[in-house]
């Protein structure tokens, strides 16, 4: 029995145009830059929220927009510390003229 013929296809032409972005990635681009920002803005909800979803469905939680609720307070009292340190660096700091001796 002879072998069989080796069939060689010749290359697709290079094309003149860059392929096109798959949806998915673009998706997957811009999911990943949300979340970035998420966790840089708020990332105490962005974690609790993550942490239900993910364990949601294995664990009853009774109260599930309370622990939300408190999570969110401490991304606003991190944000209000960070918005005043900010402030103070941008104002130099404190002149002698403020500290005189008691």
């Amino acid at each position: 029995m002879p072998p069989d013929p080796v069939v060689s296809y010749p290359d697709p032409p290079p094309s003149m145009h860059p392929p096109r972005p798959s949806r998915f990635v673009e998706y997957s681009r811009l999911a990943d830059e949300l979340t970035d920002w998420l966790l840089a803005r708020c990332p105490l909800s962005t974690l609790t929220i993550l942490t239900l979803l993910v364990i949601g469905s294995t664990v009853t939680i009774t109260q599930p927009l309370a622990i939300i609720v408190i999570a969110a307070l401490g991304d606003l009292t991190i944000s209000l510390t960070r918005r005043i340190h900010r402030k103070r660096r941008e104002d130099g700091p404190p002149s002698a003229a403020h500290h005189v001796p008691a």
